[in-house]
């Protein structure tokens, strides 16, 4: 006889799951995933819990890696509660998609070179395209401008398999094009046909763009990434095999969501993590993460050194149902290293506390010495933060106290050189504010300005762009901390002069969602990318945009939420556009779409647009 597994309700009733019909009291209960769904799952994947994909967004997955989540992934305590026989029926209740398929033959290139070096060798090497993270692109690698923006045509889609998001921004060297999947799959893309070139497998999940190395002739060598298990990769273009890997931190909730950053061969490595997420579980013991920037040798992967952002959690009170909690923990770093040169430091901006006492490395920019990983100062603009996922939730056990409002600096600290020679540092936060730092006297604030509204998920949330004279802030301001609920909404693009924080011009954007099922909005919370006089950025409601630089006027506008017949053989769709940002060089722009998170629309498809008349 097959196992037959029992869970009882709330309700009272009592559920067999199993391979057979279970009989309880002479009545039949019908017996499978639908039911461990419904009872485990549905109460977070139904819009409860904001972090969580809606299950039409984990349709998009298969079995394999469904099953896996809840094993070893992101949902590995979450599962702990099943057995393998329930994990597999639950698996194969929600995935609507056959494995099988998961081939990329299709797409795969004629040629076998890799690289065609170009006269110019324009190149995006990293995700803040420079070591100063400011997303700005000079007007000599692009042609596209102001007057033939409106040329702009789509050339190529590639589909991602079995993938319900798109968030590893690309990079590119020479003609050949680097980006990553959920599956964990690295791309080398042809940029004229989005053909595949080469595909190498990774342990997990690549969320963050691939820093490209070069050698000393100036010749792409090398890609450097980071995975969902806080794994770091080093990957040999000319073998297209693994040279090193090496695990950054230990801990079991430990992930790399920010790019890392290269710098005279060393790799600077953001650690954040998922116990943010594990926290609602009330019998979860919240919260031992420490947030990290790691130094590694590019050349063999060896630990230079490693700095936390907090001390070692020790034990606190108990939560309202007994179980012990820690602290402190949590200030992770979500976003790409800023390099500055001139004083030999490394610039990181730091989350919340996930649990009390709190730290005053949390809600700061921290700068970091190059050489000894030495934290040499702090700037901390919100104190008290303290707040984890179970604060999303009514009576939520591991929430802290008179929790914080949850105000990361999730986007990159940018450093810029003013036209007066002075340096300062610009730091975006998800309460709305932009703050100018003087970076020789250790963060001082020159000016700061309220920009939106904020949130849990924005203002600004994951980048700005900037020259030397302009500070462009996307606004992502979807839902409000309580307090500031009655305020108004700025979601969209604004202006500001990098001198004195004045605005210059806002372009509060529409909504466009009507009546959509899914979490829809105008905001910005992808990053947003400055290149000859325009601004490039897409929003939630999944359409992607051109702003003018000196006005804000829209000057191009195209909805990816569409389905594509790919390059590589998939039907993709767009959806929600969240987290990595435009990509401009020469007379092409690429653009992810595709968000499943916080109630997004799914999506898993790369886009190349392309100047019309520059087709060949």
């Amino acid at each position: 006889m097959k196992s037959i597994f029992f869970l009882i309700l709330s309700s009272g009733y009592v559920f067999g799951f199993g391979l057979s019909n279970a009989k309880t009291n002479n009545k039949t209960f019908l017996v499978g995933g639908e039911e461990i769904y419904q009872t485990k799952c549905a109460f977070c994947h139904n819009g409860t819990v904001k972090e969580a994909p809606r299950l039409e967004a984990l349709q998009n997955l298969s079995f394999n890696r469904i099953e896996n989540a809840l094993k070893s992934g992101v949902m590995k305590i979450q599962g702990a509660s099943l057995s393998q026989e329930e994990i597999s029926l639950v698996a194969k209740f929600i995935s609507k998609i056959d494995s099988d398929k998961r081939t990329v033959s299709l797409g795969i290139c004629n040629e076998t070179s890799v690289f065609n070096h170009q006269k110019n060798n324009l190149k995006v090497p990293n995700w803040g395209m420079g070591l100063n993270n400011q997303r700005f692109v000079p007007s000599k690698h692009t042609s596209i401008n102001e007057q033939n923006i409106g040329r702009l045509i789509l050339k190529w889609a590639f589909g991602f398999p079995e993938a319900n998001c798109a968030r590893s921004q690309p990079t590119i060297a020479e003609n050949t094009l680097f980006t990553a999947s959920q599956q964990g799959t690295i791309y080398a893309l042809d940029l004229a046909t989005g053909c595949i070139r080469w595909s190498f497998q990774a342990d997990s999940e690549v969320r963050s763009a691939i820093s490209i190395g070069f050698d000393n002739n100036g010749k792409a060598n090398r890609l450097y990434f980071g995975d969902f298990r806080a794994n770091v990769y080093a990957l040999d273009l000319i073998t297209k095999k693994l040279i090193w890997k090496k695990k950054v931190d230990n801990f079991e909730q430990a992930t790399i969501t920010g790019s890392l950053t290269l710098y005279q061969n060393r790799l600077y490595v953001p650690v954040s993590s998922t116990e943010v997420v594990s926290a609602y579980n009330p019998k979860y013991e919240c919260c031992k993460f420490r947030g990290s920037l790691v130094a590694l040798d590019a050349k063999n992967g060896q630990e230079i050194w490693k700095t936390f952002t907090v001390e070692e959690a020790k034990p606190q009170d108990k939560n309202k149902i007994g179980t012990q909690n820690f602290g402190p923990s949590g200030a992770p770093i979500w976003s790409s290293p800023t390099i500055d040169t001139k004083r030999g430091l490394v610039y990181v901006g730091t989350g919340e506390n996930y649990s009390t006492p709190t730290s005053a490395t949390s809600d700061a920019i921290i700068a970091f010495s190059i050489k000894t990983g030495k934290i040499v100062w702090i700037k901390q603009t919100v104190s008290q933060d303290a707040w984890n996922g179970a604060c999303t939730m009514p009576d939520g056990a591991n929430c802290p106290k008179n929790h914080g409002p949850d105000y990361d600096f999730g986007a990159s600290p940018i450093l810029i050189q003013r036209k007066n020679g002075n340096d300062i540092i610009l730091a975006g936060q998800k309460s709305g504010m932009v703050f100018a730092m003087n970076p020789n006297e250790k963060g001082k604030i020159i000016w700061q300005a309220k920009v939106g509204r904020g949130g849990i998920m924005g203002g600004i949330h994951w980048g700005m762009a900037s020259n030397e004279n302009t500070l462009f802030v996307p606004i992502n301001d979807r839902e409000a901390y309580p307090a500031d609920k009655d305020k108004m909404a700025f979601s969209g693009l604004h202006s500001i002069d990098v001198n004195d924080g004045k605005f210059l011009w806002s372009n509060v954007l529409e909504n466009k969602c009507g009546d959509a099922n899914w979490s829809c909005g105008s905001g910005i919370s992808a990053a947003i990318t400055l290149a000859d006089g325009l601004v490039y950025g897409g929003s939630l409601d999944g359409i992607f945009r051109v702003f003018s630089s000196k006005t804000g006027k829209i000057l191009f506008e195209f909805d990816t939420k569409q389905t594509y017949k790919t390059v590589n053989g998939l039907e993709a769709n767009g959806g929600t556009i969240d987290s990595a940002g435009p990509v401009v060089l020469g007379n092409q722009v690429f653009v992810n779409s595709g968000y499943a998170k916080f109630g997004e629309k799914a999506g898993n498809v790369l886009l190349c647009f392309e100047l019309k008349n520059e087709i060949k």
